[in-house]
């Protein structure tokens, strides 16, 4: 139970209400055992000497001290559940922290379904532990041991039936625990899945539709969802077995007690008389002792089955806290202003450990302000070849420079912030648009966040509504069009005056006519960005200074102009033999 322990640290800045919380329930289990301890003078006692006053006062101290024991009650609640809250809140923060600074190598090995589940129902877990621990888990043993010391100070002849109900509960809660820590963590990586499912088909609800596979993702996710309940109803049957066993041990113990009580009294035991009569009191005394202490027990159980669940999250999310960030911003890191010189040399790139290459021995160099266009197939290795440049990921073999320096002794954060990146997909996140936009330089005024908008080809759009940059855009953009998204992703990269500017067909969405003046906008900028454009049309890579070719196999196939390529590049040739067949090569 380590891991769940290790996490208990959250919980503790919050001394003075753990204090109030410890107190309070103390409070309530000592108010709780006291009520039964006047409850036999009442009994044996005054009724037989007929003190009805005394019975009066007796009674009266009596629901003053249920009243006492129901406020320590409410503010043990309250207090547990303030705790188990903010405790719950710091440690979401810092997961999410902690997944913020996982590489992409990091996500792609945990999966997004599973950072989504582990940032909810496994924290969520782990707060209902905290609730638990400081309003059962502490309280548990208190019950059993202070009602364990009443019930034998009471009666040591009726104590007996402990040797009995004892015993069976915690063999019960060991086999039961013995067999729900490995069903729940099964659970948790059945909803791993049951997330991707979900995750997967929000974020491609067009593909989906087009392609008419509802049928096949319906069945995908009933399959995938039968097998969660499979899993989840596997180990709920040991929790719903759980209950009745501890019920079962729960009024064995009563019935004990009630049975040796008749045995004591019939055999006329003096332990069970006073003054001749039979001491009730002293026996349903003995009898709430004991429920105290199975309850205790029961309680005990319970926190037993729910800490394995907890631990199990608690586990899952100590391994992303545990992760090993394969990328890593180097001490001291260099901060001097980049002038935008790119080179590869004898670069290779795989993803995951045994990969196989998508790039293989890639040696280039692009001066500062040079514009280059980058093609060749699909699968090639164009996006992966631009994402070494702001480390995104690091090569496997071979060094990427810019400006003659290895960009691992960059500075991670000032490299990034250096360098303008719109994704093959454009990401738009739910705000306005100016939102988005000044992501790329939160500090812009309002002139450059203009600038950036006209050069980007959106302003337009953007004077045409009436809340003009406040204009709400939805989640994932969807009330914008495909080109609309792909002009506010290159302004939120333009307002940051980057010094290298990657487009990774960041304009496909976009007609001939507009690409252009976008391009010519970018040619304008002062000073000149250096520029790496990946497109599939050789249309639009023939307007860049040189073009990159890459073959299917993650080599350099040609490096140089449309008219030097056409000639010497087996790749763009085959390109551009199938493009330039539907007009003339020669126009622009």
């Amino acid at each position: 139970m380590k891991n769940i322990f290790r996490l208990l640290k959250y919980a503790l800045p919050y001394k003075w209400f753990l204090t109030l919380a410890l107190v309070s329930m103390l409070v309530q289990v000592l108010v709780g055992f006291f009520i039964p301890y006047v409850m036999i003078d009442i009994i044996d006692v005054s009724l037989p000497a007929n003190d009805f006053m005394q019975v009066i006062w007796q009674s009266l101290i009596m629901l003053g001290l249920a009243l006492f024991g129901m406020f320590a009650g409410v503010v043990s609640a309250y207090t547990s559940q303030y705790i188990s809250q903010y405790a719950a809140a710091e440690l979401r923060l810092d997961l999410f922290n902690k997944i913020q600074t996982l590489s992409f190598k990091n996500i792609d090995t945990f999966k997004q379904s599973r950072l989504i589940t582990n940032a909810t129902n496994d924290v969520m877990r782990v707060q209902m532990f905290f609730t638990m621990m400081l309003r059962i888990v502490i309280r548990a043993p208190l019950m059993i041991v202070v009602g364990l010391v009443l019930a034998l100070s009471t009666s040591l002849l009726l104590s007996q039936v402990f040797f009995i109900t004892m015993p069976l509960l915690i063999i019960s809660v060991v086999v039961i625990m013995f067999f729900a820590y490995p069903r729940f963590k099964k659970v948790q990586t059945a909803l791993d899945n049951l997330n991707n499912v979900v995750l997967e088909n929000a974020n491609a609800p067009q593909v989906i539709k087009s392609f008419v596979s509802q049928p096949h993702e319906l069945e995908r996710f009933d399959t995938t969802n039968d097998d969660y309940r499979k899993v989840n109803t596997s180990a709920e049957s040991i929790m719903a077995f759980a209950e009745p066993v501890i019920m079962m041990v729960f009024n064995l113990g009563v019935a004990l007690i009630l049975f040796l009580s008749a045995y004591y009294l019939d055999a006329n035991n003096p332990a069970l008389f006073i003054d001749g009569a039979p001491r009730v009191g002293l026996i349903m005394a003995f009898n709430q002792y004991s429920q105290q202490i199975l309850i205790g027990l029961m309680m005990f159980a319970m926190i037993m089955i729910f800490l394995s669940r907890a631990d199990v999250s608690a586990a899952r999310i100590n391994e992303i806290f545990d992760a090993n960030i394969d990328l890593v911003n180097p001490k001291n890191g260099q901060k001097k202003t980049i002038e935008g010189t790119i080179e590869f040399v004898n670069v290779s790139f795989g993803y995951g450990d045994n990969g196989n290459h998508v790039l293989n021995r890639i040696s280039f160099k692009i001066n500062a302000g040079e514009k280059i266009g980058i093609i060749g197939s699909t699968g090639s290795g164009k996006s992966t070849l631009t994402n070494l440049i702001p480390r995104l990921y690091d090569v496997k073999e071979g060094r990427v420079l810019i400006d003659g320096d290895d960009v691992q002794t960059y500075d991670v954060p000032y490299l990034r912030d250096q360098i303008g990146f719109v994704t093959q997909t454009a990401n738009i996140f739910t705000g306005s648009i100016a939102t988005n936009i000044l992501q790329g330089n939160q500090t812009a005024d309002f002139d450059t966040l203009e600038a950036a908008s006209k050069d980007a080809l959106i302003y337009d759009f953007i004077e045409e509504q009436e809340a003009g940059f406040n204009y709400l855009v939805t989640a994932k953009g969807n009330n914008l069009s495909g080109g609309q998204k792909q002009r506010v992703s290159i302004a939120r990269a333009l307002i940051k005056q980057p010094k290298v500017l990657i487009l990774d067909d960041a304009t496909s969405a976009v007609d001939l006519v507009s690409e252009k003046k976008i391009l010519q906008a970018i040619g304008a900028l002062k000073p000149n960005p250096t520029l790496l454009l990946i497109s599939q049309k050789v249309a639009t890579v023939r307007q860049m200074d040189r073009i990159l070719v890459l073959d299917n196999e993650g080599s350099l196939d040609g490096f140089g102009t449309h008219d030097t390529l056409i000639n010497t590049s087996p790749v763009y040739q085959e390109i551009a033999k199938s493009q330039l067949n539907l007009g003339d090569q020669s126009n622009d």
